[in-house]
């Protein structure tokens, strides 16, 4: 069986803080490309608040082509 061709996407989201406001974070997607159409394996939740950091992220994933068995694993290596 052939390996999946992975994309990574990150997108924008509001989300309520603390003090009942609302805060712009990314949140992260893992797609399999393989197919027709784009499916969707995995999606992660405000793993950071900086666009620029966002992209760097997709950069590193999509270079590596990471598993989604090793999102959380690289997240948690990744955030400061």
């Amino acid at each position: 069986m052939a390996r999946p061709k992975l994309d990574y996407r990150c997108t924008e989201q509001l989300l309520r803080d603390g003090s009942g406001g609302t805060r712009r974070a990314y949140k992260l997607h893992v797609l399999d490309m393989s197919g027709d159409r784009p499916r969707l394996l995995c999606a992660v939740s405000d793993i950071c608040g900086s666009e620029s950091r966002a992209r760097q992220l997709e950069a590193l994933l999509c270079r590596n082509q990471v598993s989604p068995v090793h999102i959380i694993n690289v997240l948690e290596d990744w955030l400061p």
